[in-house]
């Protein structure tokens, strides 16, 4: 009998640790996250987090552009826009992101946005449209869409001045009466229709856009206007699967690269040029997938050359080097954990 129990018993800690691993509480998933550029006085931070779950920051920190479920660009030019943002948006709505973009005088036209105006869900037509109009009222056409639900708007007497974009976007709602006017509000040229509100879907991503400002008209004492905030950000975080990455992620990813360069680094044929060559692919390879602490990265690149340098020359020996390597790779592994339970 005993020759058939003997694999059981070996078998029966890791059945085990199976079931305890299968009872085990899954560790809560990080909030998602929404960033604000511009005005953002007017977004409660704290009524937001209660109907959606997500998390509002209005500065990057260290992290990278796709842990945000979100981007709010609201009333900001495009030209002070972190250029990670500008530089990444395009990979952030492909994959996913949600983008909200409110009017204003520094937003649209009037904020520079021709280099994206493909993803926006309005026509741009002039450098300047942000103008006065007449207060007229501000026409539902998606009246069912989930941003206008318990919402009545007050009459408009500013918008950025937009045509609707003839395909690829669904217009929500319009000025009533549009038209072009003067700064004295005088009719100067035909009627045709103001777009106020539009989506469109760009990538895998949504765009929303929003024709008036509107930190201005909350402000101002529009009713419903934080209500329809709220509407706004919890359609756009719904639609979007982007998440922030879990603290360990970049700690990680770090590692391996940490131990994928220095395997290249000792590759024949050693000497100087092959060493520097080799340490520009690495930090390239990292810098391109985001990873936010790349002081750290030149600070081991550094040293790791040195190190290798005197291991070259005869001053270190092979052992002593691969000592100063793991004691550089402990510290440098150290300080970039610490970095991310900060902003974490």
């Amino acid at each position: 009998m005993k020759p058939f129990f003997a694999p059981l018993r070996r078998l029966l800690p890791g059945l085990l640790l199976g079931l305890t691993l299968l009872v085990r509480p899954a560790a809560a998933e990080p909030p998602k996250l929404i960033l604000t550029l511009g005005d953002d006085s007017y977004i409660p931070a704290e009524a937001v987090k209660a109907t959606t779950g997500a998390e509002t920051k209005n500065q990057l920190g260290e992290r990278d552009v796709m842990e945000f479920a979100v981007i709010v660009l609201s009333n900001i030019p495009y030209g002070v826009l972190p250029p990670t943002v500008k530089d990444r948006l395009p990979k952030f709505l492909s994959k996913g992101g949600s983008l909200l973009i409110t009017g204003g005088p520094n937003s649209f036209g009037s904020g520079g946005y021709q280099p994206v105006a493909s993803v926006i869900p309005f026509e741009i037509r002039a450098e300047r449209d942000w103008i006065a109009v007449p207060f007229k009222a501000v026409i539902p056409l998606q009246p069912d869409h989930p941003i206008l639900q318990g919402v009545t708007f007050r009459t408009v007497g500013n918008l950025n001045d937009m045509n609707p974009r003839k395909s690829g976007a669904t217009e929500i709602a319009r000025y009533s009466g549009g038209g072009t006017f003067d700064l004295f509000r005088r009719r100067i040229g035909s009627t045709y229709p103001f777009p106020l509100i539009a989506e469109q879907r760009v990538g895998h991503g949504t765009v929303l856009g929003v024709a008036f400002d509107l930190g201005r008209e909350i402000r101002d004492g529009w009713a419903d206007g934080t209500r329809f905030v709220q509407n706004i950000l919890a359609y756009l975080v719904q639609r979007s699967p982007l998440k922030q990455r879990p603290q360990s992620h970049w700690s990680e990813v770090f590692s391996e690269w940490q131990d994928a360069c220095d395997r290249k680094l000792r590759r024949d044929p050693a000497g100087t040029v092959y060493w520097e060559s080799t340490a520009a692919d690495c930090r390239r390879e990292l810098t391109e997938v985001g990873y936010p602490y790349t002081d750290l990265v030149d600070s081991w690149l550094a040293e790791r050359l040195i190190i290798a340098k005197r291991v070259e020359r005869g001053e270190l020996s092979e052992d002593k080097g691969d000592q100063q390597i793991n004691e550089l790779n402990r510290r440098i592994h150290t300080e970039a954990q610490q970095r991310q339970e900060r902003t974490h």
